[in-house]
């Protein structure tokens, strides 16, 4: 996936996914740095007084804005710990059996 727009849409939707039940509206965050740039997915703490309520999901710095996204969308796998489903599951074992 060389398209940044294309990554950032993935992620946003990931983190829409893995937060569904969440009502804070978890959210990515990008800023350009002087040097760079930086992302970080964001949740809302509820009934925390702002600016207390805001949870660093995780992040990611870089020199360039691909670099930044990828970052946070590696950090991000690694807390979301994503699992396949069983269809998924089936269709890998199906596959290795053949």
């Amino acid at each position: 996936m060389n398209n940044v727009q294309e990554l950032i849409d993935k992620l946003t939707n990931a983190i829409s996914f893995k937060f569904k039940e969440d009502a804070t509206s978890p959210n990515l965050t990008i800023s350009k740095l002087r040097h760079g740039y930086y992302c970080s997915v964001v949740r809302y703490a509820k009934g925390t007084p702002a600016p207390k309520n805001k949870v660093v999901v995780c992040k990611a710095e870089s020199d360039t804005l691909e670099g930044a996204v990828k970052g946070v969308v590696g950090e991000f796998l690694k807390v979301a710990k994503p699992q396949p489903d069983p269809l998924q599951e089936l269709d890998s074992i199906a596959k290795a059996i053949k």
